[in-house]
């Protein structure tokens, strides 16, 4: 295992995670997942009226090539805030979801409560992806490829994050957040901005769909085991250690096992297991934290290509 910074916390909120750890070798497999989880439900709206603090939320729907189809792009900001020189957080939405989720009154108010006690702000934008987990899967359907190449021009063409820090290109996401199906595909993304020597600043899965066996992955969308194992987070983890990660999952929700196992090979700087379900009541209650993690983050120096910050 590859020596990990001392800044990093290793925070795993349950005791029997610490046995998980000596019995999470690749070819390990952990009981429990039986069925994949439910569709991720919605952050209930807030028990309050709009108030000046919530975040302003946009919906638009733009033209994806990658994904041969037209797509609802949503923008999420900090009141009043210079569009031009904000880090932009691309979102992922689970399964069965779309981009409006990030965009809901109760996903706002969140956000907009946490720039309010002083989290650095930054933009949250979110596309939709379908079903394909995020990666390329049905033929003329890449939403990986739209998010490397399209969203890019899609953020420019909006004046987003167009007077970026040294180091990072005009309009290019800084950070990554998903929940669910999306928290797999922000660990995918990140591998992939490693590879193409563009690394993020931070990544942060919410209850990520991670699989610790073929027998339920086989239920979602890959073209078989040897697609899987080609986008495995499980497998690939060690590409994205240099990137400040944070993962969340609920202590009943059904990808809590394979969480756990994610949280011990890769030793993110928050791994936090936490009482919650797969659902709308836990995505609130961690959202404030995940916000922080990525406002921590967010005007980070940005990697060099070698895993190193810049400066």
């Amino acid at each position: 295992m590859p020596a990990r910074p001392t800044r990093r916390q290793f925070l795993v909120g349950s005791a029997g995670a610490l046995g998980v750890a000596g019995a999470v070798g690749l070819g390990g497999v952990l009981v429990g997942q039986d069925d994949p989880a439910p569709p991720p439900q919605r952050i209930p709206d807030p028990p309050r009226r709009a108030a000046p603090t919530d975040a302003v939320g946009t919906l638009e729907w733009v033209d994806s090539v990658a994904r041969g189809r037209r797509v609802r792009l949503v923008t999420v900001l900090p009141p009043g805030a210079d569009r031009a020189r904000l880090p932009v957080c691309v979102a992922l939405h689970g399964l069965k979801g779309n981009a409006q989720w990030w965009n809901e009154a109760g996903n706002r108010s969140l956000l907009g409560d946490a720039w309010a006690r002083g989290v650095p702000p930054f933009a949250v934008v979110g596309v939709d992806g379908g079903d394909n987990y995020w990666h390329p899967y049905a033929s003329g359907d890449d939403p990986l490829a739209m998010l490397l190449d399209e969203m890019p021009v899609w953020l420019r063409e909006r004046g987003l994050a167009t007077a970026p820090a040294a180091g990072d290109l005009p309009g290019e996401p800084a950070m990554v957040t998903g929940v669910s199906m999306g928290g797999a595909g922000a660990l995918l993304y990140t591998r992939e901005r490693m590879r193409r020597r563009r690394p993020l600043r931070a990544v942060a899965a919410i209850s990520p769909g991670l699989f610790t066996d073929w027998r339920v992955a086989s239920r979602r969308p890959f073209t078989g085991r040897a697609d899987w194992e080609a986008n495995d987070p499980m497998r690939f983890f060690p590409e994205i250690i240099p990137v400040p990660a944070g993962i969340w999952c609920g202590d009943r929700d059904p990808f809590v096992d394979a969480t756990r196992r994610y949280i011990a090979l890769a030793r993110p700087e928050v791994g936090a297991i936490s009482p919650g379900r797969h659902d709308g009541v836990y995505y609130a209650k961690v959202m404030p934290d995940v916000a922080g993690f990525l406002g921590r983050h967010s005007r980070d120096e940005p990697l060099r290509s070698g895993g190193r910050r810049a400066g």
